[in-house]
């Protein structure tokens, strides 16, 4: 039988590892109904065909609970994705999915009305369309030289 020596560089890596398990356990309070906790809604911009297209991921969110408000060179969607309360006989449950209010406001052209934004919701998925500012181009000016 050979004789190894145990060389631990870390000797309270396991106790470090129970005290960060059972701070998740309080953060995610385990024991009550999960804290509501702001988070923000993945979103992709991209400019096509002279207009922003905005797509906002906001799954599990209801289509009334989503509000779109335009004010001071702003649009901001604001709303709230409800918890579903479960009840289960088991022992444990886990909770990752994220749930409360939500905000994201981003900066649109000047002038823009809310006329001018079309929005449309389906399958978890906002749809914003706004149309991009039309540039003037500079006239050229003859001048006379005398």
């Amino acid at each position: 039988m050979a004789i190894t020596l145990w060389r631990n560089r870390r000797p309270f890596e396991g106790l470090t590892n129970w005290f960060d398990d059972v701070d998740t356990l309080f953060e995610n309070n385990f024991f009550t109904r999960p804290l509501e906790r702001n988070w923000a809604p993945a979103m992709d911009i991209e400019e096509k065909d002279g207009t922003f297209l905005v797509k906002a991921d906001l799954p599990g969110v209801n289509k009334d609970d989503i509000h779109l408000e335009l004010r001071d060179g702003y649009l901001t969607l604001k709303g709230e994705r409800k918890y579903e309360h479960e009840e289960k006989e088991d022992n444990y449950r886990r909770i990752e999915r994220t749930h409360g209010t939500f905000q994201r406001s981003l900066k649109v052209p000047e002038g823009l009305t809310q006329k001018d934004i079309k929005a449309k919701y389906r399958d978890g998925v906002l749809e914003l369309t706004i149309p991009t500012p039309k540039v003037e181009k500079p006239k050229a000016i003859n001048v006379k030289i005398d």
